[in-house]
């Protein structure tokens, strides 16, 4: 390496310094801020916040899944039937490619939308099992809540599935070269493999930014286990898993950085 190379490594290394000295300085000043408002903190919201978040959660929980899943469901029959249209006609014209990559995005985001849905159907089903909150206003097991609770996990599930199928197929019909079924246990190892480089590349870049927003995500979430230890009293196994899942994920992507780097 030659002086001027690293006489430029230095000097980056130099601008940048500084404002990461910066942001430790801010970061330490908040830090006191924080422990010395602590006292008052834990008593404004130690005990209001998780009764407020339990009461709420027990009043939407045996609804949410079946309400979401029902306009989820509204939406992406609406989207997709539309799309479709616009394909059919696409091939008696064949007009131009802008039309395609409209279709295509709206098909990203209806994964997108079943993706949220079914993320949100596990959290209110696990809500479900913790609170158990079929009970009526008179402390007696409500058959309504019980039964839209019960449609609700179906209907998230099933639509995850028959959406998916639906959006895929019609991606394959698109682009013929894509293969797999929603079905297969090999799905996505088998769509990747049909992907051209342009859509592999795409997958990349979006899987690099999902890493680096994990990240973030986990040491926010590890701060919040941190002060809630002492403000909520909930235990380290929240830090525990945060800290789990942190180094699952980051373990993963460099173990498969490392295999990439060695093909040549």
């Amino acid at each position: 390496m030659n002086k001027s190379r690293v006489d430029e490594i230095k000097k980056e290394d130099k601008k940048a310094f500084k404002g990461f000295v910066i942001m430790l300085v801010i970061a330490l000043i908040a830090e006191k801020i924080l422990f010395a408002m602590f006292g008052n903190l834990k008593q404004a919201f130690g005990e209001s916040v998780p009764s407020l978040l339990i009461n709420t959660l027990e009043v939407i929980t045996p609804f949410a899944s079946l309400v979401l899943s029902i306009l989820v469901t509204i939406v992406s029959k609406i989207v997709y039937t539309n799309s479709k249209k616009e394909y059919d006609l696409w091939k008696q014209t064949n007009e131009d490619d802008d039309t395609i990559d409209k279709i295509e995005e709206k098909l990203s985001y209806l994964i997108f939308l079943i993706s949220v849905n079914i993320i949100f159907g596990f959290f209110f089903l696990g809500i479900a099992s913790m609170l158990l909150p079929f009970d009526d206003v008179n402390g007696n097991p409500s058959i309504i809540k019980y039964l839209c609770f019960s449609i609700g996990t179906i209907l998230f599930i099933t639509s995850y599935i028959l959406i998916q199928k639906k959006v895929i197929n019609l991606q394959k019909e698109i682009n013929p070269l894509l293969k797999g079924s929603v079905y297969d246990m090999n799905f996505s190892k088998k769509w990747l493999d049909s992907c051209d480089e342009s859509i592999k590349l795409g997958i990349y870049k979006s899987s690099y930014k999902a890493y680096k927003s994990v990240s973030t995500t986990c040491l926010i979430l590890f701060l919040f286990c941190v002060v809630g230890h002492d403000l909520w009293d909930f235990g380290i196994m929240p830090m525990v898993i945060v800290i789990i899942i942190w180094l699952v994920q980051t373990i993963s992507y460099y173990i498969e950085s490392i295999k990439y780097s060695k093909v040549k």
